[in-house]
């Protein structure tokens, strides 16, 4: 990342597929936590999960997983320490992941009768891209267009969840006087 600022943390870029848009009723059919430590190593955790529900085809066209694929997965509930192991204490990097992913992997915690784990703090790309008034549509392919970052496989957990981070860095290198201070203050100012 751009200088030191998230130098020493687990930085990690997250993103879910899962069955629909509403978080009160869908379910996670795939996640993946991509990035780095504190001391540097890569990280890269991600799997398919058996959501226990049907996954309606017009979500299976959108990221291409299927009811086939899933079976004999492990459901959220056999993924959840791993996750959450990771989760906690780390600096999370999403798209839409304060109205969306993270939404539905709070309601899975609750379904799985675990608490959601406590990351350090979330960064949005999408609210930061509305912060830093990035000209042109938000949407994560757009922004990844607008600043040179290939997406063969949109739609694929562990593929978003890389692209986000590197569109992270990429605004980071684009609007330097935006991400000065503490891990704190771009925290606070970002996030929400």
């Amino acid at each position: 990342m751009s200088g030191t600022l998230l130098t020493g943390y687990r930085v990690l870029g997250f993103d879910l597929e899962t069955t629909g848009f509403d978080h009160r009723k869908d379910r996670i059919v795939q996640y993946a936590l991509v990035g780095s430590d504190t001391d540097g190593r890569h990280i890269n955790l991600q799997s398919l999960v058996n959501p226990r529900v049907k996954i309606p085809p017009e979500t299976t066209r959108v990221h291409g997983i299927t009811n086939d694929d899933v079976r004999g997965m492990g459901e959220f509930s056999e993924h959840v320490n791993e996750i959450s192991s990771l989760v906690d204490g780390s600096i999370i990097v999403g798209h839409n992941v304060l109205q969306f992913d993270w939404r539905f992997l709070e309601v899975e915690c609750i379904r799985a009768g675990v608490e959601a784990p406590i990351p350090k703090g979330m960064i949005d790309t999408l609210v930061l891209a509305r912060r830093l008034r990035i000209p042109g549509r938000h949407a994560l392919g757009h922004l990844c267009a607008r600043f040179g970052i290939e997406m063969s496989r949109s739609h694929q957990a562990d593929a978003d969840a890389g692209a986000t981070l590197l569109l992270l860095w990429r605004m980071m290198q684009a609007y330097p006087d935006r991400f000065t201070g503490s891990i704190d203050d771009l925290l606070d100012s970002f996030s929400d």
